[in-house]
């Protein structure tokens, strides 16, 4: 996953994907479900097809733009695989959005919706094993006022941050596989919710332990 080369090759799949299937597309496209896997808003075919594979490219472009400008690049040699391997992980997910997207216009015989969802459980899973080996930056990672003044409250944040990913992931992936789409979308609202915001309130608390220790 750390491969260079993965992302762009992920890219031209999903032009390529949506290119073969475009003449089939509906006149408008889902583009954002809500929180109980419902599509709620849409786009016409052109440009909707072609948005998510548009952001992808964006994305593997502008990424490495920023981390070459960041005030604190050198800490970027220090996780240098690390910072490939999600900026992958975000192709990958992007991927499986578009792929639900044209299920979703194409009315195929499933529920897209748990697609999106099982998709988004992946990725907190993923994420939640890589953050612990971010070092502070600009642009990735878990990025308060207080991770960013302080490198231990950054370590340990993303050390926390790392566990609550994953469970927040996993509870996402365990109510897609057994409960109905609308409570799964609940569960996985109040899971990921908690999952990013429990990380970051407890770097405020770092923070505090770390200027005014008792």
């Amino acid at each position: 996953m750390s491969r260079k080369w993965l992302g762009p090759m992920l890219i031209v799949l999903c032009f390529v994907g949506t290119a073969i299937l475009y003449p089939e597309l509906p006149a408008r496209i889902p583009t954002h479900w809500d929180w109980r896997g419902r599509v709620d808003d849409t786009a016409p075919r052109f440009p909707g097809a072609f948005l998510a594979p548009l952001l992808m490219a964006g994305l593997w472009v502008l990424l490495p733009v920023l981390r070459r400008i960041d005030p604190r690049r050198r800490n970027y040699e220090r996780f240098d695989e690390t910072f490939w391997v999600l900026l992958n992980v975000l192709s990958v997910g992007m991927l499986l959005l578009q792929a639900a997207t044209l299920a979703t216009a194409l009315e195929a015989p499933f529920e897209p919706g748990r697609m999106v969802l099982g998709g988004v459980g992946i990725l907190f899973l993923v994420l939640g094993n890589y953050l612990p080996r971010l070092r502070s930056n600009w642009w990735m990672g878990i990025r308060t006022p207080w991770t960013l003044d302080s490198e231990t409250v950054w370590r340990r944040t993303h050390r926390l941050g790392g566990w609550s990913f994953a469970v927040g992931g996993l509870v996402c992936l365990v109510a897609v596989l057994l409960l109905p789409l609308e409570a799964a979308g609940v569960a996985a609202l109040v899971a990921l919710g908690a999952a990013a915001l429990v990380p970051a309130v407890f770097s405020y608390i770092a923070w505090r332990q770390e200027r005014h220790p008792s």
